[in-house]
């Protein structure tokens, strides 16, 4: 029996929004809520300094009590991948780790951005860091720093 990717995306987001455990990896907690906490939507993605542009939304990113989740898209709307797993920030400085993913051969990976905060507009840039699974630096392999994604709060409008 084959799984529909839809279905894939909608179950490690589900799980994503459930958790309730804590990773040593994270440094923020409840008391100290994170500033990129909330739902936000890719607008625009440079990769190797041209603007990619999708025909649909690319990716939409949840981050929450020290977790992240995505679904994302090709730039010709076709399903690409979602994944989820722990994250944390220190200063400029974000990481995550792939703890679900719909391309089970990333579960373990971590890559390192920067990421800044401008009202409700967050960037990130990178990859200024990947490892995968077993700790190897394959930093190279993923382009290295390629890429500035320019996220904004996503809002429900009625």
């Amino acid at each position: 029996m084959k799984t529909s990717p839809l279905f894939v995306a909608l179950a490690i987001l589900s799980i994503a929004c459930q958790n309730t455990g804590k990773s040593s990896e994270t440094e923020t907690n409840s008391s100290t809520q994170s500033p990129i906490e909330g739902n936000w939507e890719l607008v625009e993605n440079r990769v190797n300094g041209k603007v990619v542009k999708p025909k649909r939304p690319q990716q939409f990113k949840v981050y929450h009590d020290g977790f992240y989740s995505f679904i994302m898209y090709k730039p010709d709307g076709s399903f690409y991948m979602t994944a989820a797993g722990p994250y944390s920030l220190n200063g400029n400085q974000y990481k995550e780790t792939v703890r679900y993913c719909s391309d089970t051969t990333l579960v373990g990976t971590s890559d390192w951005q920067e990421w800044k905060l401008d009202g409700d507009t967050l960037i990130f840039s990178g990859f200024k860091k990947v490892t995968d699974p077993t700790g190897k630096d394959v930093t190279k392999k993923w382009g290295g720093d390629h890429f500035v994604e320019k996220r904004v709060r996503a809002r429900f409008e009625q």
